[in-house]
């Protein structure tokens, strides 16, 4: 299993995880296919474009991440996987 499905299985685990460092996360979310659309300050303004319909995301990349914004990417990700 590569690192990538690795650091997908742990997001999509719960309860959520606690020690991602924001490198991990923008790992995962640019080879997931999600693009960085801009930076303010430490947070990361990322789309995933998807058909018609765009997802965003804004993660403060504070060391570690917090749980809620795994959350976030979580259920975004099960959105876009039609899960």
């Amino acid at each position: 299993m590569s690192k990538h499905e690795k650091t997908k299985q742990k997001i999509l685990s719960t309860p959520t995880a606690n020690d991602f460092t924001p490198k991990e996360i923008q790992n995962f979310l640019d080879k997931y296919g999600f693009i960085l659309k801009h930076v303010n300050g430490s947070h990361f303004i990322y789309a995933y474009p998807n058909g018609d319909r765009e997802f965003m995301l804004n993660i403060p990349m504070h060391n570690p991440v917090k749980p809620s914004y795994i959350d976030k990417i979580r259920k975004c990700i099960r959105e876009i996987e039609g899960e």
